[in-house]
Order: C-alpha cells, then sequence, then structure tokens
C-alpha cells in the first residue's frame, strides 16, 4: 500500500495548486516530456535588464477554462511583468487538469 501510495504522491490537480515558486537557472520536473527552465524571459522591451532570481506566482481562481496567476519577483523599479504564461506538465496527456507536481515553468514578457 506504501508504493502505491508514493506512486500518485506527484499528481496534483492544477486548479488546487495555491502557490508555484520558481527560481532562475533551476529546472522544471519532468516525466512524459523534457524537463524546462522554471523561468524564461521570452521577450518584452526591458529583456536584458529582467532576469529575476526567484518568482512567485499565486492561483486567483479560475476564468472558467484556466487557472489565473498572478506573478510577483524582485525586479528593478521601471521594469514590470508584461504579460506571463504558466505551463506545466499534464499528469497523463498534455490537457490532464492532473499535473506532475514541479512541473511548472513560467515564460514572461516584461516591459
Amino acid at each position: 500500500m506504501i508504493f502505491f501510495f508514493s506512486a500518485y504522491a506527484q499528481k496534483v490537480r492544477l486548479k488546487d495548486v495555491a502557490t508555484i515558486t520558481l527560481h532562475r537557472d533551476e529546472f522544471t520536473t519532468a516525466r512524459r516530456s523534457q524537463a524546462i527552465p522554471q523561468l524564461k524571459c521570452v521577450g518584452g522591451s526591458a529583456k536584458a535588464h529582467a532576469q529575476p532570481r526567484v518568482v512567485q506566482c499565486y492561483n486567483r481562481g479560475l476564468d472558467g477554462h484556466d487557472v489565473q496567476w498572478e506573478c510577483k519577483a524582485e525586479l528593478p523599479k521601471d521594469v514590470e511583468f508584461g504579460r506571463i504564461r504558466v505551463s506545466c506538465e499534464g499528469y497523463d496527456y498534455p490537457e490532464d487538469p492532473f499535473i506532475l507536481k514541479g512541473s511548472c515553468g513560467v515564460g514572461f514578457w516584461p516591459l
């Protein structure tokens, strides 16, 4: 019975995740796909200046389909997050409502 429990301990429902903490230079956990950087600056006008060490994202509820995330980090005073995209590995398939714990990463576009 202990093996059964531990085999599923990493499976969590995305909408039940309250907070995720992501670190620069660290990678996500992965099961079905390859690990990705936890933080990735995708573009934006302040790309060179906005490389936070830690980002925390908070689940602010559902929009009827997706979790709405609010992400915060220590950034230079003249920089703010523009757009953010939180992506997590579906546990059994890409759109699975359950995810692999630790598999979320954030892409961001600082302004």
